[in-house]
């Protein structure tokens, strides 16, 4: 038969149970996970009942409730791969926050690479020796790149969480010419338009 504990006194062990029948039984165990209000399985002997059995609860746990992601646009999207998820991989990235980072990167650096073209016009004009300035340009220019590559690093492993694979796929990438292919479909590839283990889809999908 089955019921539910109507109560229990784990220091005495014994407790109250009500039966599908309608009727009452008591009981006694020392079973520490038997408590008010948890269905048991039992049998009845004498009036008595024996042998309980805890059931599964069957109310199931609330689903993780995941918030669906703004839209932030192209600016938006840069400044938060460089900022708040500078290093986190974690969550989603639709194709417009991976591609904007991706379009920003490049401005950047081409903007920075600017003056040492003009180094070399100026070298070439006034016939001065610009090297040591060039080179020095070069390696801010160097530094920059390298601080680019660690949210480009964390932009992409959201960017295949956001299509449902998994981040660790992002060492294909290593892979002369096949590598290099792979990241770019995965890039164009649409949001999946459902809850996965990263997150909700973001509004708008894109």
């Amino acid at each position: 038969m089955r019921g539910e504990i109507l109560s229990y006194d784990p220091q005495t062990g014994s407790g109250l149970v009500s039966g599908d029948d309608l009727q009452r039984y008591g009981f006694t165990s020392t079973d520490p996970a038997l408590a008010a209000g948890r269905r048991v399985d039992f049998v009845v002997e004498d009036g008595q009942a024996h042998s309980l059995i805890l059931l599964r609860d069957p109310t199931p746990p609330a689903p993780t409730v995941y918030p669906p992601q703004p839209d932030l646009g192209l600016w938006g999207y840069f400044v938060r791969c460089v900022t708040t998820a500078y290093i986190d991989g974690n969550g989603r990235a639709r194709r417009k926050e991976y591609w904007s980072f991706a379009l920003f990167q490049f401005l950047v650096l081409l903007l920075a690479a600017m003056p040492v073209l003009g180094l070399v016009v100026a070298e070439a004009e006034t016939g001065r020796d610009m090297q040591a300035w060039g080179v020095a340009w070069i390696c801010i220019v160097a530094l920059i790149y390298l601080a680019l590559i660690i949210p480009g690093i964390a932009v992409t492993l959201r960017r295949f969480h956001d299509v449902g694979l998994s981040g660790w796929l992002i060492l294909i990438g290593l892979v002369p010419y096949i590598g290099g292919l792979f990241l770019f479909v995965v890039s164009l590839l649409p949001s999946q338009p459902i809850v996965n283990l990263h997150g909700a889809p973001p509004k708008g999908l894109g």
